[in-house]
């Protein structure tokens, strides 16, 4: 029987495995249902498993009963019968997944030494609370303009850094800097603007928003300001290695194929060997790009490790990403309306997918019904969600935009805003944002991925 393990080599015409050109694949990672094109062979020369045969259940468990971890396949075979073999075999970057930069960093992030303490007063205390006050339009322009602009110019450093030219750290440092200043003079209004700003659903604009909503979240966790502008530059720069995984499967936004998903979790790998080119960056930034993906229980990418082990930035800056992810369209599903984003994040908490704490501050600082969401009244009446009310997740402050008969609201009117822990209306649901093809948590199209 050409599937039984002990069989022997008796034919001249059957290739010995020391002939093959092999790779070793784990037992664990084979595909039961594939075929092989060439026969495979311990390392004694006994026939394992003949050409031409398909991969069972039986054989795994056959090479499992001979104490057999991995096993010896030709490398025309590994493609189709492991991923893991296929990304090992495919891998034109030599070997990726283990490098000296990465090897440092797993170093240090396994001795321990990633407290973070704060050497200055809470950002927190320095931020303007505006209570029932609207926003100043002309610094919302002004924001809208410089959100652009910042885009084109994080782009063209992307793409320099990706040809090997050598970005500099002071312009990008610039950039969470001007964050900072304008989160701590209305934090509501530069959201909210990020996300209208940021609709043209590129790269750049992913990793502006990232930013500055990871800013906002640190200050909200009662981080100094070092430390909130750190997380700003992290935001900035860690994606940049999705610039060279674009050119091998083009856009990201669709759903991926598996072999596409294990390109996509180089890209923390390549976004650290970019920014060995870009000068003046502190040295916890490559540290947390590089755990950006990473999940506490352990579920993410590139090392799979878990929460004790993951830096606190890169807990906050995945909580970030998650939401400005699923409140981006792909080119296989539109956005998840604000309120779904926040209630899916919520059950992600649960099986620990996501940072508890970072997600708290998230709902903290954009309400359940999130800052620059739509909403309906219980008298009919439709509003914006403007401001965050304090810790009032539920009544966040709002201004009416349409009357219950559809008449369009005066948004000069300061009797139009109201605060919601203050006032007998309440939230009675959420609307997809006008002009925006969003969908909510029901919808068949909304198929779980970030």
């Amino acid at each position: 029987m050409t599937t039984e393990i002990n069989e022997k080599i008796d034919q001249a015409a059957e290739s010995s495995a020391d002939d093959q050109q092999t790779v070793s694949v784990r037992v664990e990672d084979l595909i039961v249902g594939r075929t092989i094109n060439n026969a495979i062979h311990d390392s004694n020369g006994v026939l394992l498993l003949a050409a031409g045969s398909v991969v069972n259940s039986r054989f795994k468990q056959l090479l499992r009963d001979r104490n057999m971890s991995n096993v010896e396949i030709h490398s025309d075979d590994a493609a189709s019968v492991s991923l893991s073999a296929f990304a090992d075999i495919d891998d034109s970057d030599g070997g990726i997944y283990s490098t000296v930069l990465t090897e440092k960093l797993d170093t240090l992030i396994e001795s321990g030494s990633m407290f973070v303490a704060n050497t200055g007063p809470a950002l927190r205390d320095s931020m303007v609370v505006h209570g029932c006050k609207g926003y100043d339009q002309e610094s919302r322009d002004k924001l809208f303009a410089q959100q652009q602009e910042y885009g084109e110019s994080l782009d063209d450093m992307m793409r320099g850094a990706l040809k090997g030219e050598t970005p500099k750290g002071a312009d990008i440092a610039g950039m969470a800097a001007n964050y900072l200043t304008q989160l701590t003079a209305d934090a509501d209004s530069v959201i909210s603007t990020a996300a209208e700003a940021g609709q043209d659903e590129t790269l750049s604009q992913h990793c502006l928003q990232m930013s500055l909503l990871g800013m906002a979240i640190g200050a909200e966790l009662n981080l100094d300001e070092n430390n909130v502008r750190n997380i700003g530059l992290c935001g900035l720069v860690h994606d940049w290695g999705m610039v060279r995984v674009q050119d091998k499967i083009g856009t990201w936004r669709r759903k991926l194929n598996p072999l596409e998903l294990m390109e996509i979790q180089k890209h923390p790998i390549f976004s650290l060997e970019m920014l060995e080119n870009v000068a003046g960056i502190p040295s916890i930034v490559p540290v947390v790009c590089y755990q950006v993906h990473e999940q506490p229980n352990g579920q993410g990418y590139p090392r799979n490790r878990t929460h004790k082990m993951i830096h606190m930035f890169a807990r906050i800056l995945n909580v970030a990403h998650s939401y400005v992810s699923l409140t981006t369209s792909r080119e296989d599903r539109p956005a998840l309306m604000p309120y779904a984003a926040m209630e899916y994040l919520l059950r992600q908490t649960n099986d620990k997918t996501i940072d508890s704490a970072a997600m708290r501050a998230l709902l903290n600082l954009l309400s359940l019904f999130p800052v620059g969401s739509f909403v309906t009244l219980t008298d009919g009446s439709a509003a914006r969600v403007i401001r965050r009310n304090q810790n009032l997740y539920t009544s966040p402050i709002v201004q009416i935009i349409q009357s219950a008969d559809g008449k369009r609201s005066d948004p000069s009117d300061p009797d139009n805003i109201i605060d919601l822990n203050q006032n007998e209306l309440q939230i009675d649901q959420a609307l997809p944002t006008p002009g925006k093809d969003e969908i909510d948590l029901s919808s068949e199209l909304f198929d779980g991925q970030v």
